[in-house]
């Protein structure tokens, strides 16, 4: 059983399940058992954040550990790259943010490398145009080598489906 902020997950074998019966549903057997030290304490808990399912959604990525790969959601790929345009603008603009615009992409874009750790270097533009810059309110012009960046960005992450733990199908 592993956890990560109040959330708590873990895999099992299909034949380790358990009952729980509150919420009517089968779990891990270490889960049930955490679910219920929590229930003789009183400590609450809701049924929508106990997840068993064979590809688990832990913050925003897709975990399948049968597959032993990491991948963004499909409606967490569509926003990013839905914010990758918007920041780059229009075919041909010449467009300005805002430093806060700047770090809210940057931000973002490190939230994704999680999952797509290659991609690291397109952000290296973006970080140059911060660089010494304080106002969060100022305005940046977003230049050609940066959009040439995103756009790369953009391509990589739609091919690519994350990471893959093994490569290898047989040991």
């Amino acid at each position: 059983l592993l956890g990560y902020v109040d959330d708590n997950f873990g895999a099992a074998e299909s034949d380790e399940l358990e009952y729980y019966e509150p919420y009517g549903y089968y779990y891990p057997r270490a889960q049930v058992c955490l679910l219920r030290v929590w229930d003789e304490l009183g400590i609450p808990h809701e049924f929508k954040k106990q997840v068993y399912a064979p590809v688990i959604p832990i913050i925003g990525f897709a975990v399948d550990p049968n597959a032993m790969t990491v991948t963004m959601t499909a409606e967490s790929k569509t926003a990013l790259l839905e914010a990758i345009n918007d920041f780059c603008g229009p075919p041909g603009s010449r467009p300005r943010r805002t430093l806060r615009e700047f770090l809210s992409l940057a931000g973002y874009a490190n939230w994704a490398f999680n999952v797509f750790p290659l991609l690291k270097p397109s952000l290296s533009n973006l970080y140059d145009k911060m660089r010494g810059k304080d106002k969060m309110n100022a305005t940046l012009h977003v230049n050609l080598a940066l959009i040439d960046d995103l756009k790369w960005l953009e391509r990589h992450i739609k091919a690519s489906n994350g990471i893959h733990f093994f490569g290898a199908e047989e040991w």
